[in-house]
């Protein structure tokens, strides 16, 4: 299959709760458009985490509601979190809010991957959407879009 984008980039703590807009251009109408997207590390390990978790918890919690180490705990090791969405035209095409750091999605004018709408793919200039949920280290993430 023809490449139209392959890209990789490292998201870094500051990039917290930003969309990361990478471009690619479709220059005739195409039947299917596959899309692979990962990022490394899911899981977080830091020394920080427990307190990282309980200042979650203090945020979310009514002030008076005790807050215990085994609730805390079960939420360890953390999750960097990064979605994936297509746009075009300002439009939105769909988005996956998986939690899995791989991802291949698949969308065409008869079907398309859960959270994507099926449709002609027309010419034109599309973003890939990188949304990032969580980000407790530096990630690398890799992105690809063949036809």
């Amino acid at each position: 299959m023809p490449k139209l984008l392959l890209a990789s980039g490292r998201i870094g703590t500051e990039a917290l709760h930003t969309h990361i807009r990478i471009p690619f251009r479709l220059t005739e109408a195409v039947e299917e458009l596959s899309i692979n997207y990962s990022y490394s590390p899911k899981k977080y390990f830091g020394e920080d985490a427990y307190s990282m978790a309980y200042a979650a918890f203090k945020r979310s919690y009514p002030e008076s509601e005790p807050i215990f180490k085994e609730v805390v705990d079960r939420e360890l090791p953390l999750n960097n979190h990064i979605t994936f969405s297509l746009e075009k035209d300002g439009v939105l095409l769909g988005t996956a809010h998986r939690h899995s750091p791989r991802n291949t999605f698949k969308i065409s004018e008869k079907q398309a991957s859960y959270g994507f709408y099926p449709q002609k793919l027309l010419p034109g200039e599309y973003f890939a959407v990188l949304s990032v949920h969580a980000v407790l280290e530096p990630v690398e993430y890799t992105l690809e879009v063949e036809v």
